[in-house]
């Protein structure tokens, strides 16, 4: 910051003094504009993730989210299971390997630290304030066709039986 004590300033008053002030002047800001401000985008591995989970019997949607969008590193898989759907051990035990194979194949890619957790979820919530979705899909209708069904429509809506 630079400082300038070439500015005088003067009263109108009966006893007329001249005082001196300092000036600063600023640099050319150093704040980045909010909009430059962008979280990074989660690696293709992870959109390939969720759509390899989305296949999995029993799992309607899969959506990966990172709970500080500032870190993409911590991601959490939530899979959405069909209604009245629960996978069973040996599904699970390959949703799991999935994700942990993935979350090492980018660790050594990287060379970067990657936390990944999952979880089964009834239905998505909101997400909480300076989270992101970073990748989701699909509902998947050849896993459990008769919970839902599509219906040829210009809106795209799905029916659910």
């Amino acid at each position: 910051m630079k400082t300038s004590s070439k500015f005088t300033a003067e009263f109108p008053t009966s006893i007329s003094k001249t005082e001196n002030w300092k000036v600063y002047q600023s640099s050319p800001s150093t704040l980045i504009p909010k909009q430059s401000f962008k979280s990074p985008t989660a690696p293709s591995e992870v959109q390939q993730l969720v759509q390899q989970l989305a296949k999995v019997d029993g799992v309607a949607r899969v959506r990966a989210v990172a709970p500080r969008a500032v870190d993409i590193h911590w991601i959490e898989f939530e899979l959405e299971l069909h209604p009245e759907t629960d996978l069973d051990d040996q599904a699970w035990d390959k949703v799991q390997d999935l994700i942990i194979d993935c979350e090492w194949d980018l660790r050594d890619k990287t060379n970067e630290k990657w936390y990944f957790q999952r979880k089964r979820v009834e239905k998505f919530t909101r997400i909480q304030e300076g989270a992101k979705i970073v990748a989701q899909s699909g509902i998947s209708y050849s896993n459990t066709p008769r919970y839902y069904k599509p219906v040829k429509s210009s809106s795209n809506f799905l029916v659910v039986a």
